[in-house]
């Protein structure tokens, strides 16, 4: 039986309302061409993804290679420097201790030159040669005026060297210069010349001896030795040591 002609109208209209038509940009071929784009895309990302893995392994591979060869080294040389500090400490204090028991030392001890007050002296320059023992007489007796004639300038100081003092890691040394009384001190404070690979005491703390790259060794200072230091003088710290920096040795 025919349905009627209406209802195969009806029928038409219905279907053809509920067909989606693809829009002009979502053709098959432009899906087709998104999708091979994401495809390579994904194939660059895993590529670099390899790469940039393959680039940490190799890195530490490397740092490990680096401490296998730096460690040994840098412990032995953190071992000898402990050894060499603990060395000069217990020479220093029995040189103290020798020092004090020491009968010819007593009266030098209190035989400390006049010193002349600090209104009647001439300009400093970097020329000036300063006594250590009326350095530190100019600092105990009137610290303020001493520190707006000495503080942050540079000058020369003479004095005998008593003992030395080497940094760990830095590369400098500090010299340590006797006062009137053997109570009062003046550090000076130097840096590694760049030809010297390390400096260290030696002869058990008595001998200040700088390494050369090459192996040689000379000795610089000696304990008792009279020297003459330019420097810029940094003050008293609450210590009651007067401190150099930048120092040089002079003549």
């Amino acid at each position: 039986m025919r349905a009627p002609t209406w209802v195969i109208l009806c029928l038409a209209a219905g279907l053809g309302a509920g067909v989606p038509t693809l829009p002009a940009a979502e053709t098959p071929d432009a899906l087709r061409q998104k999708d091979a784009e994401v495809r390579e895309l994904r194939r660059r990302l895993e590529r670099a993804e390899k790469e940039l893995e393959q680039l940490r392994r190799d890195n530490e591979r490397l740092r490990r290679q680096s401490e296998k060869v730096t460690r040994p080294n840098a412990a032995a040389e953190s071992r000898g420097a402990a050894e060499e500090l603990r060395r000069l400490r217990e020479e220093n204090e029995r040189l103290r201790r020798t020092r004090a028991r020491d009968p010819r030392r007593a009266p030098e001890m209190h035989q400390a030159k006049p010193v002349r007050p600090l209104a009647e002296l001439p300009p400093l320059t970097p020329d000036t040669v300063v006594d250590v023992d009326e350095l530190a007489a100019h600092f105990q007796a009137d610290p303020a005026g001493a520190a707006a004639r000495y503080a942050r300038k540079t000058f020369r100081v003479r004095g005998e060297v008593d003992r030395f003092q080497t940094a760990l890691v830095q590369r400098r040394f500090t010299v340590l210069l006797t006062g009137p009384d053997r109570d009062a001190t003046v550090a000076c404070r130097f840096n590694y010349v760049d030809r010297y690979r390390t400096v260290f005491p030696t002869h058990n703390g008595r001998v200040l001896t700088a390494r050369y790259d090459s192996g040689r060794e000379v000795p610089l200072l000696e304990t008792g030795q009279t020297v003459i230091v330019a420097g810029r003088c940094e003050g008293s710290d609450p210590n009651g040591v007067i401190r150099f920096d930048r120092c040089e040795l002079g003549r």
